[in-house]
């Protein structure tokens, strides 16, 4: 007598990777594993850098720095930045990010400077690094002899509501001193460092360094959903539709 498939084995079976699944045993335990949700990637390329529970892979002072609710949270204390373990030239980054409260500050985000040796106290003027801070657009240059405004073109308005949760995506290129960047799928500005081949002069270089997500002033800085692409082969930015 020929076998008959109940659909609702047939369910139960795809669900929990058997022989009449679609991709085998593997991916039944992935199934499981995610409640039966197709596992997600968003930025196809990018590792997730930040896990929203713990500060692997990152230095972040406690006495600014803290964990809630999924994102890094900067506020008070004596750091003015958390930043990554390893240091990057050409990275796509991708993150969320607000101000909660915003107090008159900003947020910001930091590149191609030098590793600081102190996190409680991280170095950042005259350490040659470069700012962009989000949602608005605006860019900062901390290369001495003092930090100052850094000229850049502006693609596009940025928002300047930073109570809002926005997603930023930066596209670096050292070897060409670029960056260009986008605020919730739209390209705002573009960068071009005006000496990019310079590694030791520290009033012009631009070298391979650490993240660093800022905290600004008074207020309190969130970060969030951070992902990073080590030399992107593509000038894409993959946010922006």
């Amino acid at each position: 007598m020929k076998s008959k498939l109940i659909p609702g084995i047939l369910i139960g079976s795809i669900l929990l990777g058997g022989s009449l699944s679609w991709g085998g045993p593997e991916r039944g335990q992935q199934l499981a594993a995610t409640g039966g949700a197709q596992p997600s990637d968003p930025y196809p390329g990018c590792a997730n850098i930040f896990d929203g529970k713990t500060f692997d892979g990152w230095e972040a002072d406690p006495s600014a720095w803290s964990i809630i609710d999924g994102a890094m949270r900067g506020v008070g204390g004596t750091s003015r930045l958390a930043y990554t373990k390893a240091d990057y030239g050409s990275f796509r980054l991708i993150f969320t990010a607000r101000m909660n409260p915003v107090n008159g500050d900003h947020l910001g985000v930091l590149f191609w400077g030098d590793r600081p040796q102190d996190s409680a106290k991280p170095k950042i003027d005259n350490a040659g690094w470069v700012q962009f801070m989000p949602p608005f657009g605006g860019m900062w240059s901390y290369h001495p002899p003092k930090h100052h405004n850094l000229p850049h073109q502006t693609l596009a308005p940025g928002s300047k509501d930073s109570a809002k949760w926005t997603t930023t995506e930066l596209l670096c290129n050292l070897e060409k001193g670029t960056m260009r960047a986008a605020v919730d799928g739209v390209e705002i500005a573009r960068y071009t460092h005006p000496n990019p081949a310079e590694r030791t002069d520290p009033e012009k270089r631009i070298i391979p360094g650490p993240i660093g997500m800022f905290r600004h002033g008074g207020g309190a800085s969130e970060y969030k959903e951070i992902f990073v692409e080590t030399n992107p082969k593509e000038d894409k930015l993959i946010t922006v539709k």
